[in-house]
């Protein structure tokens, strides 16, 4: 049986354990040689894995918190408002001018948050669907 490494410092036998771990951090900074066809074949994998998130999030519409519909309701306002990026805030924007209905649900989402100084995406939307409003 081989005989474990010794820790630099305190000169006692490491573990299996500690010695699989320090071979893990030495191999890790090592570079990669990799063939060019297994870098083309890397490449291409990740083209395709780009291509699916791509897909997932441009030809759904609105997907927030599992919801699996296009609805604005409270809870879709809420999070797109909270986390959404720009496509969401592009088509809530969009709904906003198009309806009366989300307009006085972004503005009921809103009333709950505006008492915070820090929550400043719901006082853009408290701001821009009141203006849609008197508009």
């Amino acid at each position: 049986m081989a005989e474990l490494p010794k820790c630099p410092h305190c000169r006692n036998t490491l573990t299996r354990k500690q010695a699989a771990r320090v071979l893990a951090s030495l191999s890790a900074g090592k570079a990669k040689n990799f063939s060019e066809a297994e870098r083309a074949l890397r490449r291409k994998r990740m083209e395709a894995i780009n291509a699916r998130r791509t897909a997932a999030v441009f030809d759904t519409g609105m997907r927030h918190r599992n919801l699996n519909h296009n609805r604005f309701t409270l809870s879709a306002i809420d999070d797109v408002i909270d986390r959404g990026q720009r496509e969401s805030w592009a088509m809530m924007l969009s709904a906003v001018d198009a309806s009366p209905e989300i307009r006085s649900r972004v503005l009921r989402v809103c009333k709950a948050r505006v008492s915070d100084d820090f929550a400043q995406r719901y006082h853009f939307w408290n701001n821009y669907a009141s203006r849609q409003a008197t508009a």
